[in-house]
């Protein structure tokens, strides 16, 4: 789902009674039920099956980029969004700008407060700070950028019940990364210039001194009225003997504590660890929330689901139908890392379009795996999800030829398909030439064999086996008899 940059608040009645009237809140989307959630988080490209048959190779090989931008939500979306809907709602509870106690808020810096107390009492932050960490290519950044995509990011008021707010624009949520250093200045410029874009206010020149460079942000996150601020890549965030990544940690508790602003950790493997050395800072960091995203079992609906949204994305022109041993061999190839799964189906495609049998099998697809990712410390050393420490895997570790007729028998395009364009020699697959001097002769011959029996008039070969007292297999030979209805 897109995000929404900038829009019109709109105002409904906030569910729990001390959060109404609170213009922040209301303007926020209504909530979403679980089954809402995962619709609203979805994308699914389109597939047009004109471009799949009849256009040309170097055109279909630009549509499988699409799968890039495919989108299955998993279970684990709908609890990343409550998540953050919480924070959200309850970050901007003890920030109502109608109220006198964040008038006082917005005026004095940090814990400073006037010596008369407001008529609504003193600023109390309600913020939490929610962890989010997986391993690489699990899809937690997916999936934490397709739920803050159901929020606008910017929400500009210009009327509460009859009368101006009091101020204009709301920034949602900002996303910004962690520091390769973990220092606190870098990440306040990040921040910087992350509210300067979505505010589009012009460039804010950083003040020199640190100082006054974190008074500059804490009076620019609290006049946008900063719902939740999002800091990913935190694996970056290593203790060392410097202490610089205490310094960074005490600030971005200085951002909850002071200026109420709930926070979202999001890393890598081993952040949780880093996070587990100190009580203080794991126990702050799952305040508001802690989600550990792994890669689906095979039998979870989660991958089922996945699999069978994301396989219908062809731009082959021979239709490659999903079968449990396709369906395993990409499970285990990629151990059920969505990531990988959606990468390797996408080199797959893009390796066979254009060679002149664009047939998907096992062995297309192990030939297809991403060398570098494939070959990582962290990725070997992860187990297949369900097989608990187990070496027994559902199929064979070596390429299979899956239940596949040759090109000349498959439903192809004569358009798209005649021409051999590239090597077509995959390792393993013994429905192609296996040596890389003869692979363009063969696949020629047998694809213009194809484009032959394309053209044969079928009433004609029918009259001319019946003279001739030919038998079933004749038939069978010209692809015009039906032997397994179920299946052709």
């Amino acid at each position: 789902m897109s995000t929404m940059k900038s829009v019109i608040a709109h105002y409904s009645e906030a569910v729990l009674p001390e959060q109404r009237g609170n213009p922040l809140i209301e303007a926020l989307p209504v909530l979403l039920s679980d089954h809402d959630v995962l619709l609203a988080l979805s994308h699914f490209p389109e597939l047009d099956e004109h471009i799949r048959w009849d256009a040309p190779a170097v055109v279909r090989e630009q549509y499988v980029d699409r799968i890039k931008q495919f989108r299955c939500p998993q279970e684990n979306y709908i609890e990343c969004y409550k998540y953050i809907s919480r924070a959200l709602r309850d970050g901007y509870s003890s920030r109502n700008p109608l109220k006198s106690s964040t008038v006082q808020y917005l005026h004095y810096y940090t814990n400073e407060r006037p010596d008369i107390e407001p008529v609504d009492g003193y600023f109390q932050s309600c913020a939490d700070t929610v962890t989010i960490v997986g391993v690489s290519g699990s899809g937690k950044t997916t999936m934490l950028e397709q739920v803050l995509g159901y929020f606008p990011q910017v929400i500009e008021h210009v009327n509460y019940k009859g009368a101006f707010p009091g101020f204009n624009k709301q920034v949602v949520w900002l996303k910004v990364n962690c520091p390769y250093n973990a220092s606190v200045r870098d990440l306040c410029e990040a921040i910087l210039g992350a509210l300067d874009n979505v505010l589009d206010s012009g460039v804010t020149i950083p003040a020199s001194r640190n100082g006054s460079l974190a008074r500059q942000i804490a009076q620019k996150i609290k006049s946008s009225f900063l719902g939740v601020l999002v800091i990913d890549e935190m694996q970056r965030l290593k203790f060392s003997r410097t202490g610089g990544e205490n310094t960074l940690i005490d600030f971005l508790h200085e951002i909850v504590d002071s200026l109420g602003v709930p926070l979202v950790f999001c890393g890598n493997h081993p952040f949780d660890e880093t996070l587990t050395r100190k009580l203080r800072i794991a126990r702050r960091a799952e305040s508001g929330g802690y989600m550990k995203i792994s890669s689906p079992e095979y039998n979870s609906s989660d991958w089922q689901t996945f699999i069978n949204y994301l396989w219908p994305l062809q731009w082959t022109n021979v239709e490659s139908p999903l079968t449990s041993e396709l369906n395993e061999k990409l499970f285990i190839l990629s151990k059920g890392n969505i990531g990988l799964a959606q990468a390797i189906y996408k080199r797959a495609q893009m390796k066979v379009i254009g060679s002149g049998n664009e047939t998907i099998n096992c062995a297309v697809l192990a030939s297809s795996t991403p060398p570098l990712s494939s070959n990582s410390e962290e990725f070997i050393n992860e187990l297949i999800p369900g097989t608990q420490g187990r070496k027994k895997l559902l199929i064979s570790d070596t390429p299979m030829v899956g239940e596949h007729q040759y090109p000349f028998e498959q439903k192809m395009s004569v358009s798209g398909g005649r021409t051999v364009e590239k090597n077509s020699v995959i390792p393993g697959d013994f429905n192609r030439p296996q040596h890389a001097e003869f692979s363009k002769v063969i696949t020629g011959v047998l694809n213009n064999l194809n484009h032959s029996l394309v053209h044969i008039e079928h009433s004609g070969v029918i009259r001319s086996l019946a003279q001739e007292s030919c038998t079933y297999s004749q038939l069978k030979r010209y692809g015009l008899l039906c032997t397994d209805p179920l299946n052709e």
